[in-house]
C-alpha cells in the first residue's frame, strides 16, 4: 500500500529522481541522445532517455510504492485503486537532452484527488546538476535540503523573467510585446519545470507561458515549490471543462515572486492583449 503524505515522500522521491539521473546519463554516455524508440501518451516523439527514465521512475513509484502513475511517456499506469497519483514528467527538457544543452530534469508530484490543489509534495532533480528541489504544501520548499525562497522583485523593469514561446503564433508573440520591452531581461532556458525552481530559489523573478500548450506533467510539481518557496501563481486550465489531472488539459501559468511584480506582469499582458 502507498505511505501517508509525510516527509517520507522526500526519501522516496530523493531515490526515484535520482535513479532516473543515472538512467539519463547512461544513454548519453553511450551517444544515443537521439535514438527515437516510440510515441508517448502526449503525443511527443519518446527517446530512449525518456523511456529509460520513465522505467526508473516506475521501479520506485509503481513497483516499490504501489501507486498509480500519470506519465507523459506511458500514460496511466499502476494499480487504478491506488488513491494516490504520481504525476510524472521523466525527461523534462527533452530536446535540450537530445542536442546536448545542459538543462533538463525529472518532475514528480504526488496528488491524492483529481485537481491540482490536492498535489501535496512535489520534486524536480537537475538532471545535469544533480540538484534536487522539494516541497510539500505547507511545509516550504528545499534545494538540497537547504530552505529556498523567491526574491523580492516588485518591479517588472529591474525583473529577469522567464518566458516560453516557443512554437507561438505571431499574434501571441505580439501579445507578449510589452511584458519582453518591459523587462529588464528576458531569458528561456527550454525546461519549463526546471525553469519554475529557478524562479523558486531567486534566480529568475517571474515565468510566463501562455502558449496553452502546457501539461499537468509539466506545472504539477514546479508549480507547487514556486508557491512554498513564495511565488505568486496564477494557473488557468485550457479547456476548463477538462480534467485537471489528464493529457486533456492544457495550462497557462504566470507565476512572479511577489504579489507586486505579478500584478506588473499581468498588467504588461492584459495591455500587450490590448484588453
Amino acid at each position: 500500500m502507498p505511505r501517508a503524505l509525510s516527509a517520507n515522500w522526500l526519501e522516496t522521491l530523493s531515490k526515484a529522481t535520482l535513479d532516473a539521473q543515472e538512467a539519463v546519463a547512461a544513454v548519453a554516455a553511450a551517444g544515443e541522445r537521439g535514438v527515437v524508440v516510440g510515441t508517448g501518451a502526449a503525443g511527443d516523439k519518446t527517446l530512449l532517455a525518456d523511456r529509460k527514465a520513465e522505467d526508473a521512475l516506475a521501479e520506485v513509484l509503481v513497483a516499490r510504492q504501489g501507486l498509480r502513475m500519470l506519465s507523459e511517456e506511458a500514460g496511466q499506469v499502476g494499480d487504478p485503486r491506488s488513491s494516490l497519483t504520481a504525476v510524472v514528467d521523466p525527461l523534462d527538457g527533452s530536446s535540450n537532452f537530445q542536442r546536448g544543452l545542459p538543462f533538463y530534469c525529472s518532475s514528480v508530484a504526488i496528488a491524492g484527488g483529481s485537481g491540482l490543489e490536492s498535489v501535496t509534495a512535489g520534486a524536480v532533480r537537475n538532471l545535469v546538476s544533480g540538484d534536487l528541489y522539494y516541497a510539500e504544501r505547507g511545509l516550504g520548499a528545499t534545494k538540497n535540503g537547504a530552505p529556498i525562497r523567491t526574491t523580492r522583485a516588485a518591479r517588472l523593469e529591474e525583473s529577469v523573467v522567464g518566458v516560453d514561446l516557443s512554437g507561438s503564433p505571431a499574434g501571441t508573440v505580439a501579445g507578449h510585446l510589452r511584458l519582453l520591452s518591459g523587462s529588464k531581461r528576458v531569458v528561456h532556458y527550454g525546461a519549463n519545470a526546471l525553469e519554475l525552481c529557478l524562479l523558486a530559489d531567486g534566480s529568475i523573478d517571474s515565468f510566463v507561458d501562455l502558449r496553452g500548450r502546457m501539461r499537468v506533467t509539466d506545472i504539477a510539481a514546479g508549480c507547487l515549490i514556486a508557491q512554498e518557496a513564495g511565488a505568486a501563481v496564477r494557473i488557468e486550465r485550457v479547456p476548463e471543462s477538462a480534467p485537471e489531472l489528464s493529457f486533456e488539459s492544457r495550462f497557462n501559468v504566470v507565476a512572479s515572486a511577489t504579489a507586486a511584480l505579478q500584478g506588473e506582469v499581468l498588467a504588461s499582458l492584459k495591455s500587450g492583449r490590448g484588453a
